[in-house]
Protein backbone atom coordinates (compact mmCIF):
# COMPACT_ATOMS: atom_id res chain seq x y z
CA UNK A 1 0.00 0.00 0.00
CA UNK A 2 2.90 2.38 0.70
CA UNK A 3 3.97 2.48 -2.95
CA UNK A 4 0.45 3.28 -4.08
CA UNK A 5 0.21 6.04 -1.46
CA UNK A 6 3.57 7.57 -2.45
CA UNK A 7 2.67 7.31 -6.16
CA UNK A 8 -0.63 9.07 -5.47
CA UNK A 9 1.18 11.81 -3.54
CA UNK A 10 3.58 12.24 -6.47
CA UNK A 11 0.69 12.72 -8.90
CA UNK A 12 -1.02 15.17 -6.51
CA UNK A 13 2.23 17.14 -6.12
CA UNK A 14 2.74 17.40 -9.89
CA UNK A 15 -0.86 18.56 -10.37
CA UNK A 16 -0.64 21.17 -7.59
CA UNK A 17 2.67 22.53 -8.85
CA UNK A 18 1.48 22.32 -12.47
CA UNK A 19 4.57 20.32 -13.39
CA UNK A 20 4.87 17.61 -15.99
CA UNK A 21 6.38 14.21 -15.51
CA UNK A 22 6.13 10.57 -16.45
CA UNK A 23 4.99 7.76 -14.17
CA UNK A 24 5.30 4.17 -15.37
CA UNK A 25 4.09 1.20 -13.34
CA UNK A 26 5.66 -2.13 -14.16
CA UNK A 27 4.52 -5.47 -12.79
CA UNK A 28 7.16 -8.07 -13.51
CA UNK A 29 5.08 -10.98 -14.76
CA UNK A 30 6.24 -14.28 -13.34
CA UNK A 31 9.10 -12.42 -11.67
CA UNK A 32 9.95 -15.12 -9.15
CA UNK A 33 9.89 -17.88 -11.77
CA UNK A 34 12.32 -16.08 -14.06
CA UNK A 35 15.09 -15.25 -11.57
CA UNK A 36 18.48 -16.21 -13.00
CA UNK A 37 20.45 -18.00 -10.28
CA UNK A 38 23.86 -16.92 -11.58
CA UNK A 39 22.75 -13.29 -11.42
CA UNK A 40 21.43 -13.84 -7.87
CA UNK A 41 24.80 -15.24 -6.75
CA UNK A 42 26.61 -12.40 -8.55
CA UNK A 43 24.46 -9.76 -6.81
CA UNK A 44 25.01 -11.44 -3.44
CA UNK A 45 28.75 -11.13 -4.00
CA UNK A 46 28.45 -7.48 -5.09
CA UNK A 47 26.35 -6.70 -2.00
CA UNK A 48 29.00 -8.18 0.29
CA UNK A 49 27.44 -11.49 1.30
CA UNK A 50 30.09 -13.90 2.55
CA UNK A 51 31.03 -16.82 0.31
CA UNK A 52 29.58 -19.15 2.95
CA UNK A 53 26.13 -17.49 2.75
CA UNK A 54 26.24 -17.64 -1.03
CA UNK A 55 27.15 -21.33 -0.82
CA UNK A 56 24.21 -22.00 1.52
CA UNK A 57 21.78 -20.24 -0.81
CA UNK A 58 23.28 -22.10 -3.79
CA UNK A 59 22.86 -25.44 -2.02
CA UNK A 60 19.27 -24.59 -1.08
CA UNK A 61 18.40 -23.53 -4.63
CA UNK A 62 20.20 -26.26 -6.53
CA UNK A 63 19.25 -29.22 -4.31
CA UNK A 64 15.51 -28.89 -5.03
CA UNK A 65 13.72 -31.31 -7.30
CA UNK A 66 10.23 -31.12 -8.75
CA UNK A 67 7.70 -33.72 -9.82
CA UNK A 68 4.53 -32.94 -11.74
CA UNK A 69 1.27 -34.84 -11.31
CA UNK A 70 -0.36 -35.87 -14.59
CA UNK A 71 -3.83 -37.37 -14.12
CA UNK A 72 -2.95 -37.98 -10.47
CA UNK A 73 0.26 -39.87 -11.28
CA UNK A 74 3.64 -38.36 -10.38
CA UNK A 75 6.01 -38.01 -13.29
CA UNK A 76 9.79 -38.34 -13.14
CA UNK A 77 11.53 -35.74 -10.94
CA UNK A 78 13.59 -33.00 -12.51
CA UNK A 79 15.79 -30.20 -11.19
CA UNK A 80 14.87 -26.56 -11.88
CA UNK A 81 17.53 -24.36 -13.47
CA UNK A 82 16.16 -20.94 -12.47
CA UNK A 83 13.45 -19.24 -10.46
CA UNK A 84 12.49 -18.96 -6.82
CA UNK A 85 10.14 -21.45 -5.20
CA UNK A 86 6.64 -20.22 -4.37
CA UNK A 87 6.08 -20.34 -0.63
CA UNK A 88 9.78 -20.38 0.21
CA UNK A 89 10.21 -17.92 3.10
CA UNK A 90 13.53 -16.76 1.59
CA UNK A 91 12.07 -16.06 -1.88
CA UNK A 92 10.98 -12.42 -1.26
CA UNK A 93 14.39 -11.56 0.20
CA UNK A 94 16.25 -13.25 -2.64
CA UNK A 95 14.07 -11.39 -5.15
CA UNK A 96 14.99 -8.10 -3.45
CA UNK A 97 18.67 -8.96 -3.90
CA UNK A 98 18.07 -9.55 -7.63
CA UNK A 99 16.09 -6.29 -7.95
CA UNK A 100 19.10 -4.41 -6.55
CA UNK A 101 20.53 -4.82 -10.06
CA UNK A 102 17.82 -2.53 -11.44
CA UNK A 103 18.39 -0.07 -8.61
CA UNK A 104 22.11 -0.06 -9.46
CA UNK A 105 21.37 0.66 -13.12
CA UNK A 106 19.14 3.57 -12.14
CA UNK A 107 21.75 4.99 -9.73
CA UNK A 108 24.43 4.81 -12.41
CA UNK A 109 22.17 6.56 -14.94
CA UNK A 110 21.33 9.28 -12.40
CA UNK A 111 25.01 9.74 -11.43
CA UNK A 112 26.03 9.98 -15.09
CA UNK A 113 23.42 12.71 -15.57
CA UNK A 114 21.53 10.81 -18.25
CA UNK A 115 18.44 10.13 -16.12
CA UNK A 116 16.46 12.65 -14.11
CA UNK A 117 13.67 11.77 -11.71
CA UNK A 118 10.85 14.06 -10.64
CA UNK A 119 11.85 16.68 -8.08
CA UNK A 120 9.42 17.02 -5.18
CA UNK A 121 9.11 19.01 -1.99
CA UNK A 122 10.89 22.10 -0.73
CA UNK A 123 14.22 20.23 -0.72
CA UNK A 124 13.66 19.27 -4.38
CA UNK A 125 14.40 15.59 -3.72
CA UNK A 126 14.48 13.42 -6.83
CA UNK A 127 12.11 10.47 -6.86
CA UNK A 128 12.75 8.06 -9.69
CA UNK A 129 12.05 4.53 -8.49
CA UNK A 130 9.69 2.86 -6.00
CA UNK A 131 9.65 -0.91 -5.60
CA UNK A 132 7.49 -3.31 -3.66
CA UNK A 133 7.84 -7.03 -4.34
CA UNK A 134 7.38 -7.37 -8.11
CA UNK A 135 5.68 -3.98 -8.60
CA UNK A 136 7.87 -1.08 -9.69
CA UNK A 137 7.04 2.59 -10.27
CA UNK A 138 9.37 4.76 -12.36
CA UNK A 139 9.16 8.56 -12.27
CA UNK A 140 11.02 10.86 -14.64
CA UNK A 141 10.88 14.24 -16.30
CA UNK A 142 8.85 14.46 -19.48
CA UNK A 143 11.44 13.69 -22.17
CA UNK A 144 11.39 10.90 -24.74
CA UNK A 145 15.04 10.10 -23.97
CA UNK A 146 14.07 9.24 -20.37
CA UNK A 147 11.47 6.74 -21.59
CA UNK A 148 14.01 5.11 -23.93
CA UNK A 149 16.49 4.85 -21.07
CA UNK A 150 13.87 3.17 -18.87
CA UNK A 151 13.19 0.69 -21.64
CA UNK A 152 16.91 -0.08 -21.89
CA UNK A 153 17.20 -0.64 -18.14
Amino acid sequence: MDNVLVANEMVDFLKKEKKSGVMIKVNFEKAYESVNWKFLYYMMGILGFSPLWIKWVKTSMESASISVLVNGCPMEEFKPKRGLRQGDPLAPFLFLIVSEGLIGLMKNARSAGIFKGVEVGSQREQVDLLQFADDTFFFCVLRITMCWLLKLC
